[in-house]
């Protein structure tokens, strides 16, 4: 065993020593600094060596939470701050093969592999995503784990079993899908923003000329808000987050960030006049009714461009009901 996997096999009890945990097979508070879990999603997945948020999707290792607790970007020295804590040596020239920056891992040919076999699953087809938009986002399959991976870029890709329909994110950094749509922006410039990818080719699927952008969990509102401020975003921002309270409390949350960003924003889910018992996403709003839903966002982008338009330079937050 090399010494990253030894390390592995420590998160445990790194969770018991160092963030005091009791049984961390039980639900605990996410450790992700960007999310405010005020009911515990958390919890320790002894198979993987990771613990997996289940409310923003985080998923981390112990090198990941040593990075967290100790500011230490740098994979090694992840590494020899490990040593430290468990005393144990870590040799100065580390053969290749001993470790592996995940931070840093070019995921290419795994996606490549993946296309080639995306015609081995019908779930995205199951859920009304064209193949068009399949080979656009280069969406592939790993059939050996039964995943559908969604690149995010060479370095993180998110993945959704079609077996439970779960959520699992790589060991590459979480990012931001299809953060380019907010790069070139005017005031005309609207964005919707969902907190799943598949909700963003939702969207896209009766829309093929709208800007969407997927936060991937609610830990990477902060992280959104940032990027639009790098961008010099210059448009508006339509949230569109799931039809329930988390969702809700997410929207606000986002709002929040950019009203202190002064940019425009609207909160709307687009599926309100949906059968709320059987559509709280905009995935299942596109199954339950797709003409339904295009119909839905043609009028609200109307009534976005008027008002912005109309309102250019006056209130800077807006709520269409």
């Amino acid at each position: 065993m090399n010494l990253v996997s030894q390390y592995r096999n420590y998160l445990w009890d790194y969770l018991e020593r160092y963030h005091g945990l009791k049984n961390p097979k039980q639900f605990f508070r996410c450790l992700n600094p960007n999310h405010i879990d005020n009911h515990p999603s958390m919890i320790y997945t002894q198979k993987y060596n990771i613990c997996k948020c289940f409310a923003c999707g985080v998923s981390y290792d112990i090198f990941d939470l040593v990075g967290l607790d100790y500011n230490i970007s740098n994979f090694r020295d992840q590494l020899l701050k490990l040593g430290e804590l468990y005393n144990c040596y870590v040799p100065d020239n580390l053969e290749s093969n001993d470790y592996v920056d995940n931070s840093k891992y070019d995921y290419t040919n795994y996606y490549k592999k993946c296309v080639k076999n995306i015609s081995k699953t019908n779930y995205l087809q199951d859920r009304g995503i064209p193949n068009e938009l399949i080979t656009k986002y280069n969406i592939g399959y790993d059939k050996d784990k039964k995943l559908v991976i969604f690149p995010i870029n060479k370095h993180c890709y998110f993945a959704r079993s079609v077996m439970n329909n779960s959520k699992i994110k790589s060991k590459g950094k979480s990012d931001i899908w299809n953060k380019d749509n907010i790069k070139r922006s005017n005031k005309d410039t609207i964005v919707y923003v969902t907190e799943s990818i598949i909700d963003g080719l939702s969207l896209e699927t009766v829309d093929p000329n709208i800007k969407t952008v997927s936060i991937n969990g609610v830990g990477n509102i902060h992280n959104f808000a940032k990027e639009l401020k790098d961008a010099k975003f210059k448009g508006s921002v339509v949230i569109s987050f799931d039809n329930d309270k988390a969702g809700k409390e997410a929207s606000n949350k986002l709002k929040e960030e950019l009203i202190n960003l002064n940019i425009n924003s609207f909160s709307n889910t687009l599926i309100d006049n949906f059968d709320a018992k059987n559509c709280k996403d905009l995935n299942q709003a596109l199954i339950i009714n797709k003409d339904q839903l295009k119909d839905n966002l043609k009028y609200f982008n109307r009534a976005y461009l008027k008002y912005i338009n109309k309102q250019e330079g006056e209130n800077k937050d807006y709520e269409l009901e």
